[in-house]
């Protein structure tokens, strides 16, 4: 092969190559979302914080809930998710974050652990967390959370109380910022509910 041939093929490999970056650009990145920070405030009573020590194991999930899409149900019963935007950690880890969290601001009970810390504990909370989606009602997106929980003696490992919680907060706009931001409030008074219930369940 000439000089000049080399030349000539080397200039269409480049060529070839650049149209392929034309025609096949790179995908923007995703916008990843934490879930709000709790507004869940620390407990204002005159006793002494529980002796008890309280852990979280992640809720079970199945399908589309168990992964890190923000997902939203725009009409009938056909699931979405928001393109270019995911939460920080899949929902399930989310969740039960933003409830260790929660506990541990409201103080009363004297650990709040994680599923895998080797620390004993003497009551559990498992669950599922079936339903973490938007749904649209009256044209504007709901922010929407549905978790049956399970609290269990670790002594006797009998469950002592079941309850499903489900909580919804309608989003200011349509813009995932405003449904990240309904997330955070729903979740918000989910933990609340789930802290309340578990102090009047605890024995």
């Amino acid at each position: 092969m000439t000089l000049t041939a080399s030349r000539a093929l080397l200039c269409m490999v480049v060529a070839a190559t650049l149209s392929a970056c034309t025609l096949f650009p790179d995908r923007p990145a995703n916008r990843i979302f934490q879930l709000p920070a709790s507004t869940v405030e620390e407990s204002i009573t005159d006793n002494k914080p529980f002796s008890t020590t309280l852990r979280f194991v992640t809720p079970l999930a199945e399908g589309p809930v168990d992964s890190s899409r923000i997902l939203v149900k725009p009409e009938g019963n056909e699931i979405k998710a928001y393109q270019g935007a995911r939460w920080s950690k899949k929902s399930p880890i989310l969740v039960r974050d933003q409830l260790i969290d929660a506990f541990r601001r409201d103080g009363r009970f004297a650990g709040v652990l994680t599923g895998t810390s080797p620390a004993r504990s003497d009551l559990t909370i498992a669950g599922e967390l079936n339903v973490f989606q938007s749904e649209y009602q009256d044209g504007m997106p709901v922010a929407l959370i549905r978790l049956d929980l399970h609290l269990i003696d670790e002594r006797t490992r009998n469950t002592l109380a079941s309850k499903r919680f489900e909580y919804q907060h309608p989003a200011t706009g349509e813009q995932v910022e405003a449904v990240v931001e309904a997330f955070g409030e729903a979740s918000s008074a989910l933990a609340r509910e789930v802290i309340r219930w578990t102090v009047e369940q605890r024995p």
